[in-house]
């Protein structure tokens, strides 16, 4: 996917990625007509398709290995470039979480398409748990984050401006309703509490419809990379709270940049987070309890002496430094001269 005006940041996470392996000069190839309309949720893949042919299949340049960056359908465009133009192009490819739950169960063409890969790479470990077949040549590596989170500030927690923040999505899939309905409670605890929420999506309406309600409650377009370090190391909390999440780069981040996460139970958050070193993880089975731990554990993160706080940053912090893009973009290039120099 690439960026669309509702969503400019998309498929930031491949970019970052695609620009730590510069030094292979790889052709890089995205999504570009992409919006919200009806005409473009029937017609981009095809488009995708025909602009791929047009551009690499009918190209006088030969490619070694392809990489795709979710699995279906785009897998499609390496399968016709394989049958049409070089029959021995390795195929590499990034299962990122719904190219996974929202195809199961599998159908024949899911499963034909499948065959075809060399190899697999999966975010979590437990996304690759959810794939049908657990004999294929894989890894599990995240996308990575941008080498501006590892230069971020430890601040203390006094320091920071913003109690809370999210950054990602403003959809359901993500937890906005959890959020409005925590909004409530939050503000009846504290009522001088500082939210940050950035992004875009189908609950931006409602979620300003509550800030004219709630005066802490602050929304924010979507932000680069770098401005999003400030972001992070400024808020003493970041919420995680998606129904499914196949590893969730947010949650890297706020702990590349010092901040500790309140997460629900995901492939993502397991994969991430020590309860209670590095943040905490909270079961989604029942709403009610959801909201009852959400409330207990940022007050519990608010208000814990000063030394314990630190102590779950310098964990987070920790914890993520191996999933800056510039390591996984050296496992990447250690990984296609493996598959190239089986001949």
């Amino acid at each position: 996917m690439g960026p669309k005006p509702s969503a400019p940041f998309q498929g930031q996470f491949v970019k970052n990625q695609v620009d730590a392996l510069l030094d292979l000069q790889p052709a890089y190839f995205y999504m570009r007509w992409h919006n919200d309309s009806l005409l473009n949720r029937v017609l981009k893949y095809p488009v995708l398709w025909l602009q791929f042919f047009g551009r690499y299949v009918l190209s006088r340049t030969t490619f070694d290995l392809i990489h795709v960056h979710y699995f279906y359908p785009t897998i499609w465009l390496a399968l016709t470039y394989r049958w049409l133009r070089n029959p021995k192009v390795k195929i590499v490819v990034t299962c990122h979480g719904s190219d996974i739950y929202l195809y199961q169960p599998e159908s024949a063409w899911y499963k034909f398409a499948a065959k075809a890969v060399d190899y697999w790479i999966f975010t979590s470990e437990k996304l690759k748990q959810r794939f049908f077949n657990q004999q294929v040549a894989n890894t599990v590596l995240p996308a990575g984050i941008h080498p501006v989170f590892g230069e971020a500030l430890l601040k203390s927690r006094t320091e920071k401006t913003f109690d809370l923040l999210y950054v990602g999505s403003l959809d359901h899939n993500k937890g906005m309703d959890r959020l409005l309905a925590l909004l409530p409670a939050l503000f009846a605890a504290v009522p001088t509490l500082q939210i940050a929420v950035v992004g875009q999506g189908s609950y931006r309406s409602q979620l300003a419809t509550a800030a004219l309600q709630y005066p802490g409650l602050l929304l924010f377009s979507p932000k680069s990379p770098a401005e999003l370090q400030h972001y992070y190391q400024d808020s003493r909390c970041f919420l995680s709270l998606s129904r499914n999440e196949s590893f969730g780069l947010v949650m890297t981040e706020a702990m590349a940049c010092y901040t500790p996460v309140i997460a629900t139970d995901t492939d993502g958050s397991q994969a991430q987070i020590n309860h209670g070193v590095s943040g905490y993880m909270l079961s989604q089975q029942d709403e009610a309890q959801l909201q009852r731990q959400l409330l207990d554990s940022i007050q519990l993160l608010l208000t814990m002496p000063a030394a314990d706080y630190l102590q779950l940053q310098l964990a987070g912090r920790q914890d993520s430094e191996q999933y800056l893009v510039s390591q996984v973009a050296g496992q990447l290039q250690r990984l296609y001269q493996s598959l190239l120099d089986v001949e």
